[in-house]
């Protein structure tokens, strides 16, 4: 019986045809998963603070669970950024 590579890298028994031969098994999945930066996060890896508007400077407080895109500003109606 032969050993094959599952989808996180981990060994699973496969359907060698010779003996020495790797076949195609499955793993058990148990990879950590591919890492990046935090998401959610406003310059420098923090939080924003303030909610601003990219055309006219409008700038309103930053309300926790509320993303700035999903705001708009009350002038000019484009989407506020955080900062």
């Amino acid at each position: 019986m032969g050993f094959g590579r599952g989808r996180s890298g981990e060994r699973g028994e496969g359907q060698g045809g010779q003996e020495g031969v790797r076949g195609q098994g499955r793993g058990l999945g148990r990879g950590q998963g591919v890492g990046g930066p935090r998401q959610g996060l406003g310059r420098m890896g923090r939080a924003p603070t303030k909610c601003v508007c990219p055309q006219c400077g409008y700038e309103a407080p930053k309300k926790r669970g509320l993303p700035c895109r999903s705001m708009k500003c009350p002038k000019c109606k484009m989407p506020l950024v955080g900062e």
